[in-house]
């Protein structure tokens, strides 16, 4: 759930901008669209950008959620439950390889 007070920046991912993953033979470049699709959280490949929302703790980027910037459909969001490692493979990409600024 979204603090209120807490302000909350934007990143757009058009389905042509890349990121990279670690995969066990190394990095392998993809977009956040491919990424979400291989990891399970869509069913089809989205065409639509992509927004991701984040905010600062101290030196930290903390990843809020990540929706369907046309539809508003969040396809993955920060929960208070343990993450899986879909969840560490997801972020892990972002923060290394996002561009997250």
């Amino acid at each position: 759930m979204k603090d209120l007070t807490s302000e909350y920046f934007e990143k757009v991912y058009r389905p042509t901008d890349l990121i990279a993953m670690n995969t066990d033979t190394g990095v392998m470049d993809t977009t956040l669209h491919n990424l979400l699709n291989t990891l399970g959280l869509t069913d089809k490949i989205v065409k639509q950008d992509l927004c991701l929302e984040y905010l600062y703790d101290g030196d930290e980027i903390d990843i809020s959620e990540i929706h369907n910037n046309e539809t508003g459909e969040v396809y993955w969001e920060d929960h208070d439950k343990p993450w899986s490692s879909i969840d560490e493979t997801l972020v892990d990409s972002l923060l290394m390889w996002g561009e997250i600024e």
